[in-house]
């Protein structure tokens, strides 16, 4: 006999968002515990779950319950896969980005824009620098011709 889900779409979607609500927060303290220990052991993770928990406020005993799913899910897909794999799950199934992510993105438009704008810049002065050299040798050539020296002489540069 096959059992009927007990959560609906529109409460999986509610939790979803939940999730990406407190995300940015395990994603912080995942990143705190990596830059302190490395890949985080059991009792880490658990630290940085219950850190993110402490942002969803009280649930509902059959909501914390699906919420709690998917953290364990999340958890055990970074214990056995890895980080990256674990937060392409949670970026693939519930649409979770950590801030440091849209801020890589804000960063890089901003990159974009510094090079964009450095390139303009350096052409502006290759074009004064090509100017310069222009009028330096054709002075260099006329003080040659005054002078009655080949123009490829000592004095050019």
């Amino acid at each position: 006999m096959l059992e009927r889900s007990l959560v609906t779409l529109e409460e999986m979607i509610l939790e979803a968002e939940l999730f990406q609500s407190v995300y940015p927060d395990l994603i912080g303290e995942i990143d705190r515990g990596e830059v302190a220990h490395g890949k985080l052991n059991e009792f880490q993770l658990m630290q940085a779950v219950a850190h993110a928990k402490n942002g969803l406020g009280v649930l509902s005993f059959e909501r914390r319950q699906v919420i709690n799913a998917v953290f364990d899910t999340f958890i055990s897909i970074y214990r056995k896969d890895g980080r990256g794999i674990a937060e392409r799950w949670a970026k693939q199934s519930f649409g979770c980005y950590s801030s440091s992510e849209m801020m890589k993105s804000e960063d890089m438009s901003d990159i974009v824009s510094k090079i964009d704008e450095l390139s303009r810049i350096i052409q502006g002065k290759e074009s004064e620098l090509l100017q310069l050299y222009r009028e330096l040798n054709m002075l260099q050539r006329y003080l040659a011709q005054e002078q009655g020296l080949q123009p490829n002489s000592s004095l050019d540069v």
